[in-house]
């Protein structure tokens, strides 16, 4: 199943995929924030180290499961999910990987502002 996303989300996992760290950041805005694992990661600077050690040390693949934009709003009123380039959208993923408990199913909640990611909660 292909989950259709925004152009910065779906280049999020593919940038990953690709281990693109550098590209990983061309998705978030500048002052972009991302909380992972009760840290706090704050700029492209950070964000790049972060992901640079999540992904890079243990090889972790993404399998994007579902996409649903927030607040959930009936499909007759709904645009295309890749067409969002303003609000919130809560993505599930397979991940699998190096690390003590792989595979998990996680949940990436995504704020766009601009077509940018702003914001990234990852729980």
């Amino acid at each position: 199943m292909t989950v259709l996303l925004p152009a910065a989300i779906a280049g999020f996992f593919d940038q990953c995929t690709a281990r693109n760290f550098a590209g990983v950041c061309t998705c978030f805005s500048p002052d972009a924030h991302v909380y992972d694992e009760k840290q706090n990661i704050n700029g492209h600077a950070a964000i790049e180290k972060w992901i640079t050690h999540a992904i890079g040390s243990t090889n972790a693949v993404h399998v994007v499961t579902s996409a649903t934009a927030l607040p959930d709003i009936p499909a007759a009123n709904r645009q295309s999910l890749a067409d969002i380039t303003d609000g919130q959208l809560r993505v599930t993923a397979d991940v699998s990987g190096n690390f003590k408990g792989s595979p998990v199913n996680l949940t990436y909640l995504f704020t766009l502002h601009a077509g940018k990611i702003t914001a990234l909660e990852i729980g």
